[in-house]
């Protein structure tokens, strides 16, 4: 993996929002511990984690299909969180997002496509 290039994706990401990351964090999944983000909040990484892990287990248990690429909580306070899976890849990215400043289609559209590219590309580099 080449986290110079995960630090790349992540500007990246704060460009494409412009303005509206208020912080992002990847991380390895089962760890709770980011390898690279922007104003990054060690203990949301870590509780994200587990809602994760949490949620895959609850879905399993009632019959439901495993998440596939990303997941959403809207927050109050017109924010976001936004969590990308790579499963095969064994890690996560956490977004939080202002609402005010970014509309879902930007974000679902044009956004998470180009984060997910990104962070392919710096785990396969």
């Amino acid at each position: 993996m080449n986290v110079k290039k995960l630090k790349e994706a992540v500007e990246v990401l704060k460009e494409n929002l412009d303005g509206a990351l208020v912080a992002t964090d990847i991380w390895a999944t089962g760890t709770g511990t980011a390898i690279t983000g922007y104003n990054q909040n060690p203990q949301a990484t870590a509780l994200f984690d587990k809602v994760t892990d949490y949620m895959r287990k609850a879905l399993k248990g009632a019959g439901f299909p495993d998440i596939k690429d990303y997941y959403l909580l809207e927050m109050e306070n017109d924010a976001m969180v936004v969590v990308l899976q790579f499963k095969e890849e064994g890690f996560q990215w956490g977004m939080l997002v202002d609402n005010k400043k970014v509309n879902l289609g930007m974000l679902l559209n044009i956004a998470v496509p180009e984060a997910r590219k990104a962070f392919i590309e710096a785990y396969n580099d």
